[in-house]
């Protein structure tokens, strides 16, 4: 092979491996935007299980609802009580306070959490008030969501994942939203997953909403702000920093404050 041939052997494999290099790159970052452009339907409904995880797990994509389909058109539905969080065996000052006390101390930070979200408050709905019993109540879940679909058409339905989870009612929750999908009862529906469990998410069934400006953040900081907030002239008690501060701690550190969400199918 001559000197010449030889560089440009050379030359061609230099410039394959800089292509290589950038494609990896750019898969690797992809892999973290990856769809985060996919448009919501005219109306958004988040089905959450517990006060707190609609910012720990999906802040970020609540206000991309709301500033893309507006405040009018974004729901969030609360599914469980709450009250049966560890936190209230934990501490003795709370070993007097009946179930309902201690769902109204959660709630109490959900609401001021979701206000600044974005999300309209009569647009909150706590299906726990709405049964009977004042339990957590999965066919109350299924119907509204049915309800939903029938009233407005064309909705987009975003629940826990129905199978990246270490909690049994996440995965219910997820559940509920994936059979009605599965048998044709909906027509869109996403999952929001713990960021631990997003590498198991291919990427093509990927979508992750983040802040877009410092606003963004700051709305997702001052959501989760309301967590943390102990003061008992208002009845409030930080009880969901008490509970999960890790999570609180992490999101926040991330500029971006990431919400992974997955497609219905893995």
């Amino acid at each position: 092979m001559t000197l010449k041939n030889r560089n440009f052997t050379i030359n061609k494999y230099g410039i394959l491996s800089i292509i290589l290099v950038l494609c990896l790159i750019l898969t690797g970052f992809n892999s973290y935007i990856n769809y985060s452009h996919r448009k919501f339907k005219d109306y958004v409904v988040f089905y959450v299980q517990h006060q707190d995880d609609e910012v720990l797990w999906a802040g970020s994509a609540i206000v991309n609802a709301v500033k893309e389909r507006g405040k009018n058109h974004v729901f969030v539905v609360l599914v469980s009580t709450g009250c049966g969080i560890s936190v209230f065996d934990r501490y003795k000052k709370y070993e007097t306070l009946t179930d309902n006390q201690k769902s109204e101390y959660r709630n109490r930070e959900f609401l001021a959490s979701l206000d600044n979200l974005g999300v309209k408050r009569e647009n909150i709905i706590i299906l726990p008030e709405k049964n009977a019993n004042g339990t957590t109540n999965f066919n109350s879940m299924e119907k509204i969501a049915i309800t939903f679909e029938k009233k407005f058409k064309n909705v987009t339905h975003i629940a826990h994942t129905y199978k990246l989870d270490d909690h049994l009612q996440h995965i219910k929750n997820g559940s509920v939203i994936q059979g009605l999908y599965n048998s044709g009862q909906i027509k869109d529906a996403k999952y929001f997953v713990k960021p631990k469990f997003a590498h198991e998410i291919s990427f093509n069934n990927k979508i992750v909403y983040k802040a877009h400006s410092i606003e963004d953040y700051e709305k997702v900081k001052n959501a989760c702000e309301q967590y943390k907030l102990i003061d008992e002239s208002e009845c409030r008690e930080g009880i969901g920093y008490k509970s999960d501060h890790k999570s609180f701690d992490k999101l926040l550190s991330d500029k971006n404050v990431p919400a992974i969400l997955h497609t219905p199918n893995l």
